[in-house]
């Protein structure tokens, strides 16, 4: 065995035989209270200021896979790239195995050897002018210097056959183009391997799949959090795939957290009127037709997600909520505990009328309200 491959196994060694008070903190990453706002110029010279996540508190234990879900543009890729230091937050702040982040650039470099980041499109992730073997080294060589070049050989092997790229020798000579889609996403989760990190941050990592392998993408990304004992944050708008692979669900809409919980419990029994959407909006073979009948027919009430340059007071879900209250136009919900770590925030909880939730479906109160009206 070389001298630094040696090193490493006795330092594994050492912290598996720290004592239990000794180790580290309970969450290995965490997002506290964090908000990301953008400046933009438009016509004339007039600036905005673009909410893009507001609040947001995100909390990863070692072997813990945490699905974000949410429609496109309500905060999950910011929170995301927060988390990985491609943001720095406006407020709130990130918080790695206890200790608050410095902006020096050794710090920096650290934070990236253990919180790798995988992007949605694994064609633009990779050197498109350099072959697979250039791309892995370069990782290797970035955050493992002590490495010898046969080391480094070797270490991409073994990279390479456990992400399945099989023979090895002959994926690590491919340029990206020579791959199919699910190919390059392997490659790319061997690069974020290869520097050993605590925590995966995927960011759709299957959306952009055939269907035909998304399975075993997530069979991968569950094989990686067994062995390795990896925190995954899985960033995705399917809550299918959120169910078959995470423990826990948090639920985003607008740049806000608005549900989290365990995800048979969030999926089984929603708290907040607009989980409740996501779910009965993604397909069900066992859904009535006249559900999806009355779904459909509601549809144009449904709306847009609001602007977050300017978002509605109160609720921000409240334009297109059929349970919505005057309070919801008026003040932001408060959050409530409903045991077991689930909570939401939606004003249904404080008026007690949350029962409401789990009596009708979220396309008949839309198409309740609608008839209200026009009867009015």
């Amino acid at each position: 065995m070389s001298k630094p491959v040696a090193e490493a196994a006795s330092a594994a060694d050492r912290r598996a035989r720290q004592p239990e008070a000794a180790q580290a903190p309970e969450y290995v990453l965490e997002a506290r209270d964090v908000s990301k706002h953008f400046t933009v110029r438009g016509a004339l010279g007039r600036t905005s200021v673009v909410r893009a996540v507001e609040d947001a508190t995100v909390r990863l234990r070692p072997g813990q896979i945490l699905a974000l879900v949410g429609e496109s543009g309500s905060g999950k890729t910011t929170l995301a790239r927060m988390l990985a230091r491609f943001h720095e937050p406006t407020r709130g702040e990130i918080v790695l195995r206890g200790e608050p982040l410095s902006g020096s650039r050794r710090a920096r470099r650290t934070y990236h050897s253990e919180v790798q980041l995988i992007f949605q499109d694994p064609f633009g992730s990779l050197n498109p002018l350099h072959r697979v073997r250039y791309n892995l080294d370069r990782a290797l060589r970035l955050h493992h210097p002590q490495l010898s070049a046969a080391e480094r050989e070797e270490r991409m092997t073994q990279l390479l056959e456990r992400v399945s790229l099989t023979p090895a020798a002959e994926f690590a000579a491919k340029f990206p183009h020579e791959l199919s889609g699910g190919q390059r996403q392997r490659v790319v989760i061997a690069r974020a391997l290869a520097v050993e990190p605590r925590v995966l941050l995927g960011d759709e990592p299957i959306s952009m799949l055939d269907v035909s392998i998304r399975l075993e993408m997530l069979n991968l990304l569950q094989r990686l959090r067994t062995e390795d004992g990896l925190a995954l944050l899985y960033i995705t708008h399917d809550i299918a795939s959120a169910r078959y692979l995470c423990d826990e669900i948090a639920v985003m809409y607008a740049g806000q957290m608005v549900e989290s919980g365990p995800k048979e419990d969030v999926i089984a029994s929603p708290q907040h009127p607009y989980t409740k959407l996501l779910i009965e909006s993604s397909p069900d073979p066992e859904r009535g037709v006249g559900d999806r009948e009355v779904f459909f027919a509601g549809a144009d009430e449904l709306g847009e997600p609001p602007s977050l340059i300017d978002p509605p007071a109160g609720c921000r879900f409240h334009p297109r909520c059929p349970f919505a209250m005057q309070e919801c136009l008026e003040q932001a919900p408060p959050r409530t505990e409903l045991g077991g770590g689930h909570w939401a925030t939606c004003w249904l909880h404080a008026k007690g009328r949350a029962g409401e939730l789990a009596d009708t479906t979220h396309a008949a109160a839309t198409a309740a309200r609608r008839d209200a009206l026009q009867g009015a």
